[in-house]
């Protein structure tokens, strides 16, 4: 199956880094074995949004290929966030979630108001993402555990660079760039709420592409305004549908 899209090539290409992505031809299926409750690793691919009548099509081959899983996640190969047939989803449980693609060839230099540097593969943890999270169950805590032992094998294979911002010993915001041949996709933006609004992020997103050789970068998010300062432009608009487990949010289970 052909891609188009810049967001999903970037997540294919991540996806292959942790599990493995199976071509059936007309989709994809994307499996995450470490984790089989990672809801957006655990999906299938489709060449373009379902259309009235596919929803219960495409859940069944969900269910043949990723069997026992207690979410159903589809992505669908688009740039304008089309969602087809969007009421069929929403009735059959789905929640549809949008995100911009975001791309630039040079991220302006910020000068950070705290120390800002590397971190060593050993220095990345679920601390973070944890203390920003809307959930606190363990479930989730160990889907954040395995993440973070992800994140770490990518610094120490040289596949990515993580870079963080101190106030004294306490990591306060921190992000990676997987490089993923002359593209790097920026991952886990993150600055806890006390510290946001002093241009961290933007210091950090240029330390880290600074840090590496790759030609262009590129971030999913929900909210431009940050990355517009930083010199991104918005190149693409991305959908896709997950229906979650029970009691399991939309908000604090997404993880791009």
């Amino acid at each position: 199956m052909r891609i188009r899209s810049l967001a999903l090539t970037t997540e294919l290409a991540l996806a292959n880094t942790r599990g493995r992505v199976t071509d059936r031809g007309d989709y994809l299926v994307v499996e995450t074995p470490d984790d089989p409750g990672y809801f957006y690793g655990n999906m299938l691919v489709l060449p373009a949004a379902p259309q009235v009548g596919e929803v219960n099509y495409w859940t069944r081959r969900f269910a043949e290929h990723l069997p026992g899983l207690a979410h159903v996640t589809l992505w669908w190969d688009g740039i304008t966030g089309d969602a087809g047939a969007e009421s069929e989803l929403v009735a059959a449980g789905f929640t549809i979630e949008r995100a911009l693609v975001m791309t630039a060839e040079a991220i302006a230099n910020t000068e950070a108001p705290l120390p800002v540097r590397t971190l060593a593969a050993d220095e990345i943890t679920d601390t973070l993402p944890w203390a920003l999270a809307d959930r606190h169950d363990e479930s989730y805590r160990q889907f954040l555990l395995r993440r973070a032992a992800w994140q770490r094998s990518l610094v120490a294979r040289g596949l990515a660079t993580w870079v963080g911002a101190f106030d004294g010993a306490q990591l306060v915001a921190s992000l990676g760039l997987v490089e993923l041949g002359t593209i790097g996709r920026y991952q886990d933006v993150a600055t806890l709420p006390a510290y946001r609004g002093r241009g961290l992020a933007s210091a950090l997103l240029h330390a880290a592409a600074k840090a590496t050789s790759v030609e262009r970068v590129v971030v999913l998010t929900e909210k431009a305004d940050l990355y517009e300062r930083a010199g991104f432009r918005i190149i693409e608009r991305t959908a896709s549908a997950c229906r979650y487990p029970p009691g399991v949010s939309a908000r604090s289970s997404r993880s791009r």
